[in-house]
């Protein structure tokens, strides 16, 4: 940060109450990174992953999040518009600003929010707001700018990490069978507030059997062989 914006900060944060219009003048005049982002789409295509390749999920009910790393949504509505023009223009963006205004400290405390805010990650990337708190998110954005904080407390989080092995052999196995990839749990472990559940992808094939990735692996090089075999006689 430059000695100009070093030296404005601190009026930021000696400020007595939480007020709209700070807000808006972060987002017009003091322009933090993030405020031309566009706000990314949690794809479709994660969604079957996340449901066919997974082999960790984690959830937790009172999570810590950098809040600059939220990057997207899962809410249709507003992917594409960057974090200024939602401020501006959110569908209910006026009614939570009344809202923050009335009571700042639902931002700043830790206790689990409520009404609660939710998210989705995946291998450890940035943020997505996943069910709820889509214009919390964006209020808070600029808020902690404001305030120099970093940690959003008490929100819900779902943490998946994708088995791009069994992913990659699926790609490779359409292509010659017609196979279904099916998510199996081999474990779950949870306490009041977290859950973590392991998971293996298995694939069944047109005649109902169900085969692990090794024996995938074993049908897909057999495919290949006798490719190679019937390419050598047609070229005899």
């Amino acid at each position: 940060m430059d000695s100009e914006g070093l030296q404005q900060r601190p009026f930021f944060t000696c400020l007595k109450k939480a007020d709209r219009k700070e807000l808006f003048k972060v987002s017009q005049f003091h322009k933090p990174f993030f405020c031309l982002e566009k706000i990314q789409a949690f794809k479709q295509e994660w969604k079957h992953i996340i449901d066919s390749f997974i082999e960790e999920y984690i959830w937790e009910y009172n999570a810590s999040i950098n809040i600059f790393r939220v990057s997207g949504t899962c809410h249709p509505d507003y992917q594409g518009m960057t974090w200024n023009e939602f401020l501006e223009k959110g569908k209910r963006m006026q009614i939570n600003l009344m809202l923050f205004e009335e009571n700042p400290g639902y931002y700043l405390n830790t206790e689990h929010k409520e009404p609660t805010m939710s998210y989705i990650q995946i291998d450890g990337g940035n943020y997505f707001v996943d069910a709820d708190g889509n214009h919390r998110t964006c209020i808070a954005k600029f808020y902690f700018f404001l305030k120099e904080r970093v940690y959003l407390h008490g929100v819900e989080l779902k943490h998946y990490r994708i088995n791009h092995s069994a992913l990659e052999l699926y790609t490779r196995l359409k292509t010659k069978y017609h196979i279904t990839p099916i998510l199996k749990k081999l474990s779950r472990e949870d306490t009041p507030g977290w859950m973590q559940e392991h998971y293996q992808t298995e694939f069944k094939l047109d005649n109902g059997d169900v085969i692990d990735m090794a024996r995938a692996e074993k049908l897909l090089k057999s495919k290949n062989i006798i490719k190679k075999f019937w390419t050598f006689i047609v070229r005899k």
